[in-house]
């Protein structure tokens, strides 16, 4: 045998098995390509299943290039992969939403200051009623009472009269009607007490100072033991009710005492009383 036609059937032999060899790499490339897509495979994990298929575990040299993993990339944030004009629109609505919440959140104070101020006039308004109203009500009160406490008055006098007069008789005379007068008593001093519960109360005289307010002078009378212009007695008592009088007092009033002729001092009216006999005798 030729020894040249062996090397030459040799080389062709290792020709077509390297042309197998690469057939078949590509192959299987794409078939881990397709299962890639399929399961979602990173290229490091295709790394490892074909180092993995072969008996050393050890990826030959002329795959290795072909197979080397692609850097991995940065995530990039979505604002950055945003346009310019896509970012400066979504500023301009976000501050347009701002105004309009700025500006309702400015009708909103007003009208919470708006609802402050009339409930406080409100409330002021309403203290203001019921002081009017409380204030009617005690007018009205004491009307009704001073016109039934008028009613009653003349019965009352008459009934503090009959205690007078008992009051000015004998011992000896009033023992005989004692269990009487007592009754008499008892029912004046309940009459007083119910006028007193009502709010009436009898108008103080003897011994105060003369007030027109409360009391009415019917007479004046010279007298050394009160002082001018007090109330030396009381002709028909007088009652009120808080400060509205029902009835004034009927008094007696203490004036200056006039200075006799033995002081000194001539009286012009004792003067005059005792020139009118010698103007008659000359008249006779």
């Amino acid at each position: 045998m030729d020894p040249n036609q062996e090397i030459n059937n040799i080389g062709e032999i290792a020709d077509e098995t390297d042309n197998n060899d690469s057939a078949s790499v590509d192959d299987f490339i794409k078939e881990l390509e397709a299962k890639e897509k399929d399961l979602h495979i990173t290229a490091d994990t295709t790394i490892i299943e074909i180092s993995e298929s072969f008996e050393d575990g050890e990826i030959p040299e002329f795959l290795k290039a072909d197979l080397k993993p692609e850097p991995r990339r940065q995530a990039v944030p979505l604002n950055a992969l945003a346009p310019k004009s896509e970012k400066h629109g979504a500023s301009a609505d976000l501050e347009k939403e701002i105004a309009g919440l700025r500006e309702k959140l400015s009708k909103v104070e007003a009208d919470r200051d708006e609802i402050v101020v009339s409930s406080r006039r409100r409330a002021k308004d309403f203290e203001s009623f019921k002081g009017r109203t409380e204030r009617e009500r005690k007018e009205t009160f004491q009307n009704q009472v001073g016109n039934l406490a008028t009613q009653m008055l003349p019965a009352l006098d008459n009934l503090n009269r009959a205690v007078d007069f008992a009051m000015a008789m004998t011992s000896e005379k009033r023992a005989e009607i004692q269990q009487f007068f007592d009754g008499i008593l008892l029912v004046n001093q309940q009459i007083n007490d119910v006028l007193g519960e009502m709010g009436i109360q009898p108008i103080s005289s003897v011994g105060e100072s003369f007030d027109p307010h409360y009391h009415e002078a019917v007479a004046t009378e010279d007298s050394g033991e009160f002082q001018p212009n007090t109330i030396s007695a009381e002709l028909l008592r007088g009652y009120r009710i808080g400060d509205r009088v029902i009835r004034h007092s009927m008094v007696r009033v203490a004036c200056v005492p006039t200075l006799r002729a033995e002081d000194g001092i001539v009286d012009t009216d004792s003067d005059l009383t005792s020139q009118e006999p010698e103007t008659s005798d000359l008249a006779q």
